[in-house]
């Protein structure tokens, strides 16, 4: 008796080289893209091989999820095997006496039979796949990772930087909404009756601090670090600015000419613009460095860079 179940997850360089069987699943995914005028997705090796390791997991601890026992969900795993994207997604098929042969079309044809699976298939916003395929006696395990890559970034790290950052301490009485803005770009605002809270800034950057009336900001001062003299009448807030010296890295991004916001730490904190190539000096206390595309006042978060010191290069490109 065949069983056939299958799995979807919608979400942010590999020793093994694809198995014919794996590349059949990606002609096929390929095919159906094709009928709907959608680009033909593009091999990624690292989402292949965080596909691997989660076939492989789940056979040998014998579970079917997209979240594995520790917790770790696909955006996790593609995270810990080097993908930068932040967009990813996930579609899962088990498979028990099918022969290998007919495993890529039955997989196929469940994920497009299942609404939520033939999302992540059609989506225009991927641009890039990993399949894996394992077998372990008469179970088999199919992963598709997804991940949406609007534009190459090439990341390459210098360890062993001495980076300066600078804090700034605001605190005092408001009487509105008092909002942050550096570099130009809005960092956090604090709500009445009082204004309290350390900022991590880049010594040297423009700061305006800004009272919020009727629903807009107008500015109330501007400064340029390490000066913080702010003598607005309607905001009487103390300031204080230090810096300090940590450990950290040098960061090349090599990006392709166009708009973008760069952001700092576990969660993106805008920190600054960028039109092209940029080299940044970050601290590992930030965790990680985003890069967004800017359309307008928004932003999509596209990659996020990690800081772990033990990783020499990333490469997200076609």
């Amino acid at each position: 008796m065949r069983r056939v179940l299958v799995c979807l997850v919608l979400f942010v360089t590999s020793a093994w080289a694809q198995t014919p069987l794996e590349l059949e699943v990606l002609r096929l995914t390929n095919l159906e893209r094709a009928r709907v005028g959608l680009p033909p997705l593009v091999w990624d090796a690292r989402a292949y091989a965080a596909a691997q390791r989660h076939a492989k997991d789940m056979l040998e601890r014998g579970f079917f999820s997209h979240v594995n026992p520790e917790g770790l969900d696909a955006a996790d795993r593609m995270r810990q095997a080097g993908v930068l994207e932040v967009t990813v997604g996930e579609n899962l098929a088990f498979f028990e006496h099918v022969p290998d042969e007919a495993v890529p079309g039955e997989a196929v044809r469940g994920w497009m039979e299942s609404p939520g699976h033939r999302a992540n298939l059609l989506s225009a916003e991927f641009t890039h796949v990993g399949i894996a395929m394992a077998r372990l006696g008469d179970r088999v395990m199919v992963v598709q990772n997804f991940l949406a890559r609007p534009f190459p970034l090439e990341v390459r790290r210098d360890p062993g930087v001495r980076v300066r950052v600078g804090e700034l301490v605001i605190e005092g009485p408001a009487a509105t909404r008092v909002g942050v803005f550096v570099e130009g770009l809005f960092v956090t605002a604090f709500d009445p009756p009082r204004v309290q809270g350390v900022l991590e800034v880049l010594p040297g950057s423009e700061v305006v601090l800004a009272v919020e009336e009727g629903g807009a900001y107008y500015a109330a001062c501007s400064f340029t670090l390490p000066e913080t003299r702010c003598d607005a009448r309607e905001l009487r807030v103390r300031l204080a600015y230090r810096e300090e010296v940590r450990e950290g890295v040098r960061l090349q991004l090599t990006l392709p000419q166009g708009a973008y916001l760069i952001a700092r730490g576990e969660e993106p904190t805008p920190l600054v613009r960028a039109n092209g190539p940029l080299t940044l000096e970050a601290p590992f206390s930030w965790r990680a460095v985003w890069v967004g595309a800017l359309e307008g006042r928004s932003v999509q978060y596209t990659h996020r860079v990690p800081l772990q010191p033990s990783e020499a290069m990333w490469t997200a490109g076609p």
